[in-house]
């Protein structure tokens, strides 16, 4: 095992330092490519990487590197060197395929959790060797791993395996992951094949899942091809042990589908509740599936969103309101924290505004888009109605910087999704503030940390941002008020950060700066030893 891969690592140098030197010396044409079916042979070297052998992994920069030469030259020379080497690439496809493909299960068992993240680091160098292939042999590659799919999947009188399959579909998904294949006509045949497959493993499943939310594009313009993917997801989506790929898939169509989605609303969100209740999904899959539904819901009718966020979160917040009346511990803190995460990621993406992106280009579609309901916005109607128990929340947990953090995230999050739409929440809001200011011991600073003061940056920032008007009425009503927020503070030093707040709408760092420098003021700290170590 030393001498090969001894022996590969000299192949593997030549080829690589001297490719484009060996291109050029046409007469010795054959000379190079014996050199290349070496290194090819010690891409397939027989086994399963890393643990019956470590050798295949050093030669896939080779493969870069002869590409990129042979593509380099002028369109003459190039079309010569393609006849060679396209049938090399074609042939390398495939051992990169058999190399990804999974061992037996009783040997996958028996494989180290480090052998087997190797091996998936492993599997992302061959997929994205194979991204990189594409480019060279075009829509015929796609073509080409579809028949052979399609020959296994339709072969009647030998079994294929499993691992066979998964290798194909990986191929596939490795691609379409980052190149358009909207064009390819191949891929309403590719569906069709992924529901005549027998799922009966988790990897095959998790490959499933990934390749359909790789083609979540290809749906949003194919949308009659939904009906037949969406149970496969559904139904994906209750086994914890395809929680990540069932869960980033459905948020994808959602994202990408969300206008063609109605017709399937109350079935995802059923199903999506059901699943939450069960409290299958670790922490950031459940963050995950709150945003998927806030695309999904950001396409319906406002009466339609209402009514489907009221059977989604009034279990939370039941729980929450529980949860309030209960002395703060480790465990109703963590609980807590879930919750509001679990709004904050809903409202991030549940956004019926169609306002213009940074780039000036429209976030949705010209078509499929529903007019603009009348009345106050989904979010804000239910922000109003928690925003009392948010509260009483902040005010059991104000020197807890991480519950602070996750109710600022809530409207630091909204703010940003809202953008004017949150104009109704800015006076509630600011008047918390306010009184979370003004409830810290010793004025301002007291009790609070630096992070406590980041998070009333953040939030300032995002309504400085996007409801500029509004925040400047509410600085100067609150800043007017005698000996607040501190004594220690003249007229003169609030106009001055009020003037500072308001011109800063560009750098979030800067605005930190201002409120921690404010906050030292309000305690009497400014230019102590002990403001350095604080704004450290």
């Amino acid at each position: 095992m030393e001498t090969s891969h001894g022996i590969c690592r000299i192949a593997v140098a030549l080829g690589e330092n001297h490719s484009r030197a060996l291109l050029e010396q046409v007469e010795h044409w054959q000379g190079f490519l014996a050199l290349v079916n070496m290194i090819m042979f010690c891409t397939g070297i027989p086994g399963h990487y890393p643990v019956n052998e470590t050798t295949s992994s050093l030669t896939l920069t080779f493969w870069y590197t002869l590409q990129d030469d042979i593509m380099s030259f002028d369109c003459e020379r190039q079309a010569v060197y393609l006849q060679v080497y396209r049938p090399v690439y074609f042939q390398l496809v495939d051992v990169l395929l058999h190399k990804a493909q999974f061992p037996s299960d009783q040997e996958y068992a028996s494989w180290s959790s480090d052998e087997k993240e190797q091996f998936r680091i492993y599997r992302v160098d061959i997929s994205d060797t194979l991204m990189y292939v594409y480019e060279m042999l075009g829509a015929e590659l796609l073509s080409n791993l579809y028949e052979k799919l399609g020959r296994i999947l339709t072969n009647t009188e030998q079994a294929s395996s499993w691992q066979h399959t998964e290798a194909l579909l990986y191929g596939f998904q490795s691609i379409a992951e980052t190149i358009d294949v909207n064009y390819s006509d191949v891929i309403p045949g590719l569906i069709g094949l992924l529901l005549r497959i027998n799922i009966n493993n988790v990897q095959l499943a998790d490959t499933v899942m990934f390749t359909i939310g790789a083609l979540a594009e290809w749906l949003a313009d194919h949308p009659v091809m939904l009906s037949s993917v969406l149970p496969l997801v559904l139904q994906a989506l209750g086994n914890p042990d395809l929680s990540i790929s069932s869960v980033s898939t459905l948020k994808k169509i959602c994202r990408e589908c969300k206008y063609d989605l109605p017709p399937y609303a109350s079935n995802i969100v059923a199903v999506s509740r059901e699943v939450l209740s069960k409290q299958i999904h670790k922490t950031s899959q459940c963050m995950w599936l709150m945003q998927a539904l806030g695309f999904l819901l950001s396409a319906l009718h406002v009466e339609e969103i209402l009514r489907n966020l009221h059977s989604l979160i009034t279990p939370y917040i039941q729980q929450l309101e529980k949860l309030a009346d209960e002395t703060p511990n480790p465990s109703n803190k963590l609980a807590i924290i879930h919750i509001l995460g679990l709004l904050s990621n809903l409202f991030t993406t549940l956004d019926i505004s169609k306002q213009e992106d940074e780039s000036g280009e429209s976030t949705a579609p010209p078509v499929k888009t529903a007019p603009l309901p009348p009345g106050p916005n989904p979010v804000v109607v239910v922000l109003q109605q928690v925003f009392a128990l948010i509260q009483t929340v902040l005010s059991k947990w104000l020197n807890d910087s991480q519950v602070v953090e996750a109710v600022c995230a809530i409207f630091e999050k909204s703010v940003k999704t809202l953008l004017h739409d949150f104009a109704p929440m800015v006076s509630q809001l600011s008047e918390m503030l306010g009184q979370m200011y003004s409830t810290i011991p010793q004025a301002i600073g007291g009790g609070s940390s630096r992070s406590l003061m980041e998070q009333f940056a953040e939030v300032l920032f995002s309504l400085n941002k996007h409801c500029f008007p509004l925040l400047t009425v509410w600085l100067k009503e609150a800043l007017q008020a005698q000996g607040f927020p501190s004594t220690r503070v003249t007229t003169e030093q609030k106009d001055t950060f009020t003037q500072q707040i308001l011109r800063e709408r560009v750098n979030k760092r800067r605005m930190k700066d201002i409120v921690k420098e404010f906050t030292l003021v309000c305690r009497g700290l400014h230019g102590t030893e002990y403001a350095a170590e604080y704004c450290l």
